[in-house]
């Protein structure tokens, strides 16, 4: 399972891009993610993302983008859980 998310602009824009754009992976199964560990992952990561937008100078440019990956070593029972994230935000 993979999701991604990105958005350019004001922080205040980009704020709300990104509220939108985190609705479709944490939408319900079997739209969004099925794995509550990796929904779990993306809900901390989006808090964590407007956060930090609230600390930019609100008149400055910012680039924002995060994507994460999750995999099992079992897919059936879910054993060996494994996630990749990345988060990225910059002024621009």
């Amino acid at each position: 399972m993979s999701w991604s998310v990105s958005a350019n602009g004001f922080p205040a824009e980009v704020k709300k891009e990104l509220e939108q754009a985190f609705s479709y992976p944490l939408s319900a199964a079997p739209a969004g993610l099925s794995d509550e560990g990796e929904r779990e992952t993306v809900t901390r990561v989006r808090d964590m993302i407007l956060q930090c937008l609230t600390t930019f100078d609100p008149s400055r440019r910012v680039s924002v983008s995060a994507g994460g990956h999750m995999s099992f070593q079992n897919w059936d029972t879910k054993a060996g859980a494994n996630q990749t994230v990345n988060v990225s935000i910059s002024a621009v």
